[in-house]
């Protein structure tokens, strides 16, 4: 055990200019996904992090996705990683920012760029959080492996997945550093990608009769799209949710489309882990569509399965954030879902290491133009870290 005032000590030592400069440099290298490339931020975060002390290196999967593995401590036990992805999404029209995406400039308080919240900020508040140990007398008898991914903003294919891969989810504990305004998140949904397709038959347009138009029949399943979905709610997670989230139908303006198909984005919630639970309501509706449509033609194929996870709210992980949450911020972290996909599942579901999710700013204005974080949560943030490391690897 770490007695209070060293952890004191190491929280400040943290350095707000510190956490700043490490955040911005980041956002200053675009890295969207999709369009893009972490090659860029991957250098710059690993050049940080060896002018930290660490050892680092860049890890890549047959994609070629670089992703930083870096390490402080010799690999003894206790094992701690903290993991940060350094995608971003696509900036969208320029023309809807005030400020430039990729400028990080200070504007009345936070930080504003792509990525600042989601989640490149975070990133820079783990990374001054190791400096300010550095700099303090703390002794750590564990190690801290950092694990800062590639592609999580497309599901982490090529990025935690391939981290999982080569055997390196491998440690007794894993803090995901996503948005939850310095809450504890114990749940995440999961997602079923499922594409739609409506099948018709093509006819004249100016002979609409003679034609089975498969826009209409797919607009009949759109509009009651909510009936897939079961009358359930987890008690962190809350209740799946189902959206139709793109559509392309059609082959001209004059002819009557004969296909058409939407992809549809069903969230999940943790106990839904059966595929044919999920799609059964899917092909009901199907029928229930036909039963006053009988040339409706509907069918479904689940396109992509990402599992939803939940953490042990008693794991020593979770007591030691909120304990570190409490000396920081004066009062105890909320327990609370995250409504997005994270790569915590690829620690808690497939490697078994108990994982929570505690990062600095708000889930609601990632992947918004002006994405922002408030500069003080982010040196908050860096200073819960700093604690939690230092306590959680202190030497046994």
């Amino acid at each position: 055990m770490v007695d209070e005032a060293a952890l004191d000590a190491v929280a400040a030592a943290v350095d707000p200019d510190e956490v700043v400069r490490f955040a911005q440099t980041l956002i200053a290298a675009p890295s969207e996904n999709p369009g893009g490339t972490e090659d860029e931020v991957a250098e710059i975060v690993e050049g940080l992090l060896v002018a930290l002390g660490a050892t680092s290196r860049i890890v890549r999967g047959e994609a070629g996705r670089p992703s930083v593995v870096a390490r402080i401590g010799d690999g003894g036990h206790p094992r701690l990683a903290w993991n940060g992805h350094l995608d971003v999404v696509p900036v969208g029209d320029p023309e809807t920012w005030d400020h430039p995406p990729f400028g990080a400039e200070l504007v009345d308080g936070r930080l504003v760029g792509r990525g600042a919240v989601d989640m490149k900020g975070a990133v820079g508040a783990a990374l001054a959080a190791v400096a300010a140990i550095g700099r303090s007398a703390v002794e750590l008898g564990g190690t801290l492996d950092l694990h800062l991914v590639a592609d999580e903003e497309m599901a982490g294919l090529n990025g935690t997945q391939v981290l999982l891969e080569q055997g390196l989810l491998d440690q007794d504990a894993a803090i995901v550093g996503e948005a939850t305004s310095l809450d504890l998140a114990l749940a995440e949904r999961g997602g079923a990608w499922v594409v739609a397709t409506a099948r018709g038959r093509a006819a004249h347009g100016s002979r609409p009769h003679l034609g089975v138009n498969a826009i209409a029949t797919m607009s009949r399943f759109v509009l009651r799209i909510d009936e897939v979905l079961p009358d359930i709610e987890h008690p962190l997670a809350g209740r799946p949710t189902v959206n139709a989230a793109t559509i392309e139908g059609g082959s001209a303006p004059n002819v009557v489309a004969d296909r058409c198909v939407v992809d549809v984005d069903r969230r999940t919630i943790p106990g839904e882990d059966s595929h044919r639970a999920v799609l059964e309501p899917f092909e009901r509706l199907a029928e229930s569509i036909r039963a006053e449509h009988p040339e409706a033609d509907l069918s479904f194929e689940l396109r992509l399965w990402l599992d939803a996870a939940e953490a042990d709210p008693a794991s020593p992980i979770a007591e030691a954030c909120r304990v570190a949450v409490r000396s920081e911020l004066g009062r105890a972290p909320a327990d609370v879902g995250f409504t997005g996909i994270t790569d915590a599942r690829f620690y808690l579901n497939e490697a078994k290491i108990p994982t929570v999710l505690l990062g600095p700013g708000s889930l609601g204005v990632a992947h918004t133009a002006n994405e922002w974080v408030e500069v003080d949560e982010l040196v908050a943030a860096a200073r819960v870290y700093a604690r939690v490391f230092a306590e959680f690897l202190a030497p046994r």
